[in-house]
């Protein structure tokens, strides 16, 4: 007899039926088989319909939404779908490694106190190689375990806050924990790590697999390669560190809010890709960055004077 589904990988779709098929593929390489697939397409410019149809295979569907609900609403509709233990929200440009649902279920079944568990992932770029980028590297130097571990409480979102280093895809939810609509459409790329501090505020603890299980792909097309090429990426960052810093010390949560008050890495990577515009003749960009940059640190210097 086969088991009843226990985790639902959502695939919010909008476009690429290439990269589509490779992120399906990857369910269907799973070692576990109680799994389901919904595709929701954001009423994108390549219906996926027949792709899926093709693959006739009855623990997968597809539904078209009659409008572009953009990147919160397409999420939160993919939840709609959800009606097993354990959802995965899986990017329509990623990949799972074979024994992602293994790991995931069983670290969730031994910790039933945690929300979500998520793993660590590899970066590929456009052609599925692997890749990297002086981010991800610097995001390896954040100090965290080296095992298996919980992520709760003040000091586990300070963590999060300073080195941003959960690659939010490889987030399986307790689908009992996600409040109705959970994604919050005022952000457009912080929405997944905003979702993840609400947990965490509310006292939800993460847990943490420290195995590569995932695979976040890169390429010039996708949100965050638009939004970090025109500043809005950075503007977001920003917007968002400073509205968790008053959540934070609001709760007295002193260690998140001076993480979120100095924003480190974020004023790194602006700076690195101030430089990279430079040095690639885009100039526009560059001051735009750097204009970014400088405010954002005058501005902080103000608040510390002021205080």
């Amino acid at each position: 007899m086969t088991s009843p589904a226990a985790i639902t990988f959502a695939i919010p779709y909008y476009s690429n039926l290439g990269y589509l098929r490779e992120a399906i593929d990857s369910v269907l390489a799973q070692t576990i088989s109680n799994w389901e697939m919904i595709v929701v397409d954001d009423a994108g410019p390549e219906p996926a319909a027949d792709l899926v149809a093709a693959l006739n295979d009855p623990r997968i569907n597809y539904v078209r939404n009659d409008v572009n609900l953009g990147l919160a609403g397409n999420w939160n509709e993919c939840l709609r779908h959800v009606t097993t233990p354990y959802v995965t929200l899986l990017h329509s440009d990623d990949r799972l490694l074979p024994r992602y649902a293994e790991a995931v279920l069983a670290a969730a079944d031994n910790h039933p106190d945690a929300a979500a568990v998520f793993t660590d992932a590899v970066i590929i770029g456009p052609d599925g190689l692997p890749a990297r980028s002086l981010p991800d590297l610097a995001k390896r130097l954040i100090r965290r375990p080296a095992t298996d571990h919980d992520v709760v409480g003040d000091h586990g979102l300070a963590g999060i806050a300073a080195g941003n280093y959960v690659f939010c895809p490889t987030l399986c939810y307790r689908a009992a924990s996600l409040a109705t609509d959970p994604f919050d459409g005022g952000w457009k790329f912080m929405l997944d790590l905003e979702h993840m501090a609400t947990l965490l505020l509310a006292g939800s603890r993460l847990r943490a697999v420290r195995q590569p299980l995932y695979e976040y792909r890169r390429h010039g097309s996708n949100q965050t390669s638009t939004l970090t090429a025109d500043s809005q990426r950075f503007v977001e960052e920003i917007r968002f560190a400073k509205a968790l810093e008053a959540r934070a010390l609001n709760q007295g949560w002193t260690r998140t809010a001076r993480a979120c008050r100095h924003r480190i890495l974020v004023r790194a990577h602006l700076a690195m890709q101030m430089l990279s515009d430079l040095a690639r003749g885009r100039f526009a960009a560059s001051r735009q960055k750097g204009s970014l940059l400088l405010n954002d640190l005058l501005t902080r210097r103000g608040s510390q004077q002021t205080v």
